[in-house]
């Protein structure tokens, strides 16, 4: 989601981000509701409809309105020239983009597609072993059982964790290119201990914890459900004048997300009951609504 990317905050307006969610979250839901499992949820995967008041224009006004075209010519690294016949072009366009910066986005352009089914399956019909998901986002059964076969499970646990990023100003586990390991490790600071199999099997978790599961690490390096949401929910938007979630609200929100984290895959919410949850109840699908009933005036 380019949007994220663009703007200083790297935040959605809060109502704009719970519509978001809510929309991901009946998107998720109707592709299970039809047997399949998406098998890789991720922001790259999240795409934000164009207004269609952009079909309405002219050449000559979208270019005034984006610009025109910048052409780049293509040359060969030996600097000889390209021979016609090779079928090479002279210039190549870099792609323009049409988007807004995401706290910039206002309910009525919250229009949520998910993208990229080029690895979903059905499980009724398709053993699958290998998540696609990115690392910070996997499911843990992934790592601690890869000869059990991934279900529609598997894709709440990254649900929970995109509910979560859509909110925040950064991705509920830290570090892209961490290895598996130092994720384990934040996922228990949050989730708790591991259940005992799983405990047993995690091979270097004695430079995180000791054998009764207390944290090594000092308490500052321990980033827990409440210390994560504060530092990178409520913070960033108190810093840029931005509306902040209730105390209400997030008892609801922190309640459900620990619910579709759960360790084991068959104590996570289905993505229907996830829908009927405290929280998409109460303040996301409402959000979302007021998004549809935008979309229509």
């Amino acid at each position: 989601m380019v949007a994220r990317e663009a703007s200083g905050p790297r935040l959605f307006q809060l109502n704009v981000a719970r519509s978001l969610a809510a929309q991901l979250a009946v998107a998720v839901s109707q592709v299970h509701s039809q047997g399949y499992v998406h098998g890789d949820l991720h922001l790259g995967n999240l795409l934000l409809q164009l207004p269609s008041s952009l079909n309405n224009l002219s050449v000559e006004q979208l270019y005034a309105k984006f610009g025109a075209p910048e052409l780049e010519p293509v040359v060969r690294l030996d600097g000889e020239p390209i021979p016609p016949s090779v079928g090479v072009p002279l210039h190549v366009v870099p792609p323009v983009w049409l988007g807004k910066a995401s706290d910039e986005i206002d309910p009525s352009e919250a229009n949520l597609l998910l993208n990229d089914f080029g690895v979903a399956f059905r499980p009724a019909n398709e053993v699958r072993l290998v998540s696609y998901t990115p690392l910070v986002i996997r499911p843990p059964e992934a790592f601690f059982e890869p000869t059990t076969p991934l279900s529609f499970a598997s894709d709440v646990w990254s649900l929970g964790c995109i509910i979560f990023e859509l909110l925040a100003h950064r991705s509920l586990i830290d570090g892209l290119l961490a290895p598996q390991d130092e994720i384990t490790a934040q996922q228990v600071h949050l989730q708790g201990p591991l259940p005992p199999d799983w405990w047993d099997r995690w091979e270097k978790r004695s430079k995180w914890f000791d054998m009764a599961g207390n944290a090594l690490s000092n308490e500052c390096d321990v980033w827990t459900w409440d210390r994560r949401f504060d530092e990178w929910v409520q913070k960033p938007r108190q810093s840029y004048g931005m509306e902040v979630i209730g105390k209400e609200e997030k008892v609801a929100l922190l309640e459900l997300l620990r619910w579709m984290l759960a360790w084991r895959p068959g104590e996570r919410p289905s993505a229907e009951e996830v829908l009927g949850s405290t929280w998409m109840t109460r303040w996301a699908l409402p959000a979302y609504d007021e998004s549809r009933k935008a979309w229509t005036r």
